[in-house]
């Protein structure tokens, strides 16, 4: 038979060592500790704000966020598990980080506004490495203040294929984020992405188009006129060799694997340290072109291969 004294002796949950909760505490999502673990008893509340928890905070593939379009009722989806909205999630988070957070990724598939932004980023001062999914071009001012708290990023992933960004989004990234070494774009490379690209990111070394749709002439432009750039990676990316999209879609000029231009493999293999294309064997990209009829066929394939996949690279350093 167990003693008073007996049952002083058994450990319990919250008697647990702060620094051994918060290894657990590590295996849960953001959300589960921000509205689970966080509101069982003071000790598991403080456990909770161990820095440990918060220098990368995940918010990919969380079926318990939602994120609204504005000026519409119903979130980008509807599964019944969701059950909180983004803006109040980044809210609640900046009780916990503590300026601590290093690693910042946000799912592809959030509709980021420009009030959401405002609350993170006087918050995460450190940020270094971070995801972005850009549904439509945020305000200008709004990312001139975004960008000038990331001062020390050097790491952008910006994903959604399709939509072009406009010379002040790049100009407000380029101009405050002067260490940024490492970025990958998942939509389409024409000339004016090239220049801007050129433009403002000066100091790039590494830079991915993996999975995207590529203009061979912008190409060109953008690996003859950088300077810095040592990395490229172009895997399972559509080559395109003229202008306009009917042409492309319509006329056979679409090169899903492959480079058959020798101006370019020759000037990137000459100024690049690191070339990465797929062979023409490539199972991914026959895949996709086997599936192709036409422009929506286009769109859906890349967007589908960017929505599974946009968190791999080929370059080490823009994986997630």
């Amino acid at each position: 038979m167990e003693t008073p004294n007996s049952l002083e002796k058994i450990s319990r949950w919250e008697n647990m060592e702060k620094n051994i909760l918060a290894k657990i505490f590590g295996m849960l999502n953001v959300v589960d500790i921000i509205k689970g673990t966080s509101r069982v008893c003071i000790s598991w509340f403080l456990a909770s704000h161990n820095k440990s928890l918060w220098k990368t905070i995940d918010l990919s593939n969380l079926k318990s966020i939602i994120s609204k379009i504005p000026d519409k009722a119903d979130p980008l989806s509807n599964d019944e598990e969701h059950q909180y909205e983004l803006r109040n999630i980044l809210a609640e988070i900046t009780k916990f980080n503590s300026s601590v957070t290093t690693n910042l990724v946000f799912d592809n598939c959030y509709y980021i506004q420009e009030e959401e932004l405002a609350i993170i980023a006087p918050t995460m001062p450190n940020v270094k490495k971070l995801s972005l999914p850009l549904y439509h071009n945020l305000n200008e001012n709004s990312l001139m203040f975004t960008f000038s708290q990331w001062k020390n990023l050097q790491t952008l992933v910006i994903t959604q294929p399709g939509l072009p960004i406009r010379n002040a989004n790049f100009r407000a990234i380029g101009e405050n984020c002067k260490n940024l070494t490492s970025l990958k774009l998942i939509r389409l490379l024409d000339n004016d992405l090239a220049y801007q690209i050129v433009s403002y990111f000066s100091n790039l070394e590494s830079l991915s188009f993996r999975g995207a749709a590529l203009y061979i002439d912008a190409l060109l432009s953008l690996v003859t006129d950088h300077q810095n750039l040592g990395n490229l990676n172009l895997s399972h990316c559509l080559y395109i060799d003229c202008k306009g999209f009917a042409n492309v879609y319509y006329n056979n000029y679409i090169k899903a694997s492959g480079l058959e231009t020798e101006n370019i493999v020759q000037t990137a293999t000459q100024k690049l340290d690191t070339f990465i294309v797929c062979s023409n064997h490539c199972e991914t990209c026959n895949e996709l072109r086997g599936r192709m009829r036409g422009r929506w066929d286009f769109h859906c394939n890349y967007c589908m291969l960017s929505n599974e996949q946009w968190k791999t690279d080929e370059i080490k350093e823009l994986k997630f």
